[in-house]
């Protein structure tokens, strides 16, 4: 099974409770056999994110650097994006995954 990495993708999640919405440009995905790993930078420091098939499509998604959990689902109008919601300490948020060009393409 082969490895593919797409080093310059986008992570964006709309505001948590009261807080700001957040945008990361400089995120990172590997993508192997239909898992997935994200990881990108809050104001806090890293987030890593591991993800596998979910049933009925999509993606299930367990935080490895912090407690989060997360789904993703394609988006049908915008091919190479994501969007689902991200739960953090209990709060979830709407947030989307943009696919950069996968490297070496």
């Amino acid at each position: 099974m082969s490895r593919v990495h797409h080093p310059a993708c986008r992570v964006s999640v709309a505001a948590f409770g009261d807080g700001p919405p957040f945008e990361c440009d400089d995120a990172e995905v590997w993508i192997e056999g239909g898992r997935i790993l994200i990881s990108y930078f809050d104001d806090e420091g890293i987030v890593v994110l591991e993800g596998w098939p979910r049933d009925g499509g999509g993606w299930e998604f367990s935080g490895r650097s912090r407690p989060r959990r997360a789904f993703l689902a394609p988006m049908s109008d915008s091919p190479g994006d994501l969007e689902g919601e991200i739960d953090e300490h209990g709060e979830i948020a709407v947030w989307r995954l943009t696919l950069g060009d996968p490297a070496g393409a």
